[in-house]
């Protein structure tokens, strides 16, 4: 099926839209999946993350049947530009977390804040969501920023929470936001 075909809603302010991930996709999610600095961002250390190990985390985000797993692409080319995800939906409450990670040429280019929006929109409308947490390491003051920006507010401090592949610990700011039906 052609990606124009997969889309969800129309993007916001016409920079960026979320798909299903094809098979093309491969590359990009697999750079970001391999990239030290990235996973450290997102408080991940993969086990593995050869061809088979990133396949098998692919399959294991789209087989969330409570969460969501979209490319983020230019709404122009198609090309891919990164990932967001939604998981530990709670349903009976109604929230989950939210993710986002994108190729470093994708960044400092002004999408933050449409792709976090649409994040939301996501959260809301497709699985129902009334809250949408986030956890951001403290040092993350790109992210923080955009998140901010976006009407997230933190409501606490996980202290010492994360130990990165070095060993340094860090802390991780906990962020919520309401969610209200998003308006593209």
């Amino acid at each position: 099926m052609h990606p124009r075909l997969m889309m969800d809603p129309a993007p916001v302010d016409g920079a960026v839209v979320f798909r299903q991930p094809l098979d093309t996709d491969f590359g990009v999610l697999a750079s970001l999946r391999r990239d030290p600095a990235v996973q450290s961002m997102l408080m991940a250390i993969p086990d593995a993350t050869d061809d088979d190990a990133v396949r098998g985390w692919i399959d294991r985000r789209l087989r969330d049947s409570d969460g969501a797993f979209r490319v983020v692409a230019d709404v122009r080319s198609h090309d891919p530009l990164g990932f967001v995800q939604i998981s530990q939906v709670h349903r009976r409450n109604r929230h989950g977390y939210g993710g986002l990670a994108l190729l470093s040429q994708a960044r400092g280019r002004g999408l933050g804040l449409a792709i976090v929006t649409l994040l939301m929109k996501l959260a809301s409308e497709e699985l129902g969501l009334a809250k949408l947490l986030l956890e951001v390491r403290h040092d993350n003051l790109v992210a923080l920023k955009v998140y901010h920006a976006a009407g997230f507010r933190v409501v606490g401090t996980l202290e010492e929470h994360f130990r990165d592949r070095d060993g340094k610990v860090h802390d991780v700011l906990l962020l919520e936001r309401r969610l209200t039906p998003i308006k593209p």
